[in-house]
């Protein structure tokens, strides 16, 4: 250790001290600040905001009840952690005590630390970069194709599970292997006949191997969902769009009629229909008998029409924020149910335990993308942009409430920027809590 270093460290831990010891000298009071008073202050507010937009009608009642309920969850959370308030007596007989406690071990803290890890020979540049590279790969999951696989070899040992064969069919269309999905609905297909569900992702598959075109074979499909399930909205559209397809204009816009109310709960979804809509009006001078047929306030119906089920999603939210794919591991599909729900989450790396924004979607969505936005915080003051790095995670839920619990299926959490990366965050679905 040379002279001139230990000078350097002994006159920067004196300058250190020097900077305490006035605090440590003096009696004083510290008081903590209790942070349950205004928590229970931004939840009020932030229900007087969607009590007033569901008067407005901008929340249907559905989305009204379950805002308010993630609210509750939110503050119930929130004010489970400890905030007690307390008070500090400090006498100077402690301040002193610890003042040259103080003294005596930062410097030997110091010292030793520097005789083990910051003499040159000790340094090695590599081991840092090793590390980093270890915990970047341990972030990621595995390429889709690794998962493919794996789930491939699942069902190869169990070639009747269900959810596996809609699983990987999902996965197939996600990777563009249309015939692949075809052959895995088909399976499905024949282990749930009359399975709506079912049979319309057949459908979808059978037209995009076919190249966008609803096929006889995904026509007759549809057909025989519709006839089972009158008002279902995605045989409707997509019936719409194979009679538009093959020039039955007045046929597509009667389908698109009565699909249209029945995605009231649905503005974006709905203004896209009702882009379909004018389209056909306005080449062929058919009118599709519907008054509600307008865009919604606030909505853009410059969307292009959906051709097939799986473009039936809207697209990714506009606007800064962070992008997560979600997968599913195949050894944990036999402990997930197509219907429980998926919470896509970014949470604050310290701060509160609630989430800054919350995407639900369901184990039947998975593999998905979904980006995290500001407009999915849970309360107005908490958003995501507020905070320069948060941890991202994925968990289904086997309660159904947002909140974490045992048996729920956990993806490692990952801390990256609220501004987002040049690629998604990938997160795999991979244990269970315990």
């Amino acid at each position: 250790m040379t002279t001139s270093f230990t000078f350097i460290a002994a006159a920067i831990v004196l300058a250190a001290l020097g900077l305490l010891a006035p605090t440590l000298l003096r009696r004083h009071r510290v008081a903590a600040e209790s942070r349950q008073q205004y928590n229970v202050q931004v939840a009020r507010d932030r229900l007087r905001e969607l009590e007033a937009e569901h008067s407005n009608g901008d929340l249907s009642d559905e989305e009204f009840n379950q805002a308010r309920q993630d609210l509750d969850i939110a503050l119930t959370q929130d004010l489970s952690v400890p905030s007690q308030e307390k008070e500090i007596d400090d006498t100077g007989r402690t301040g002193l005590l610890t003042l040259l406690s103080l003294l005596i071990l930062v410097p030997g803290i110091v010292a030793l630390t520097y005789l083990e890890v910051g003499t040159p020979a000790a340094l090695d540049t590599s081991i840092p970069a090793k590390t980093q590279a270890v915990a970047n790969q341990h972030d990621k999951m595995p390429p889709i194709g690794e998962l493919v696989k794996k789930l491939e070899e699942h069902l190869e040992k169990d070639p009747n599970n269900a959810d596996g064969w809609f699983l990987l069919g999902r996965t197939y269309m996600k990777l563009s292997r249309y015939d692949d999905a075809v052959r895995a609905y088909r399976k499905l297909n024949a282990l749930q006949p009359g399975n709506s569900t079912v049979e319309i992702s057949l459908a979808d598959a059978l037209s995009m191997q076919n190249q966008g075109h609803i096929s006889d074979e995904a026509l007759s499909l549809l057909e025989g969902v519709l006839k089972r399930e009158p008002d279902n909205v995605t045989a409707l559209w997509l019936l719409g769009n194979a009679s538009a397809q093959r020039g039955k204009d007045q046929q597509a816009l009667d389908y698109w009629a009565k699909a249209y109310p029945l995605l009231a709960d649905e503005p974006q979804m709905q203004a896209e229909l009702h882009n379909a809509i004018q389209q056909v009006e306005s080449r062929s001078g058919l009118s599709a008998n519907i008054e509600a047929a307008k865009p919604l306030p606030g909505i853009s119906a410059s969307a292009p029409a959906m051709a097939t089920a799986g473009s039936a999603q809207p697209g990714t939210a506009n606007g800064p924020g962070v992008e997560v794919e979600v997968a599913l591991d195949p050894e944990l599909m036999a402990k997930a149910s197509p219907n429980d729900l998926v919470f896509v989450y970014a949470k604050a790396v310290s701060g509160p335990p609630m989430p800054l924004a919350v995407a639900r979607k369901h184990v039947s969505d998975l593999p998905l993308k979904v980006k995290l936005t500001d407009a999915m915080a849970m309360m107005p003051q908490m958003k995501l942009s507020n905070f320069p790095q948060v941890k991202v995670g994925a968990r289904v839920s086997k309660s159904g409430r947002p909140i974490p619990g045992q048996g729920d299926l956990q993806s490692p959490e990952v801390v990256t920027s609220s501004k987002g990366s040049e690629t998604p965050i990938q997160l795999l679905i991979d244990h269970q809590r315990q």
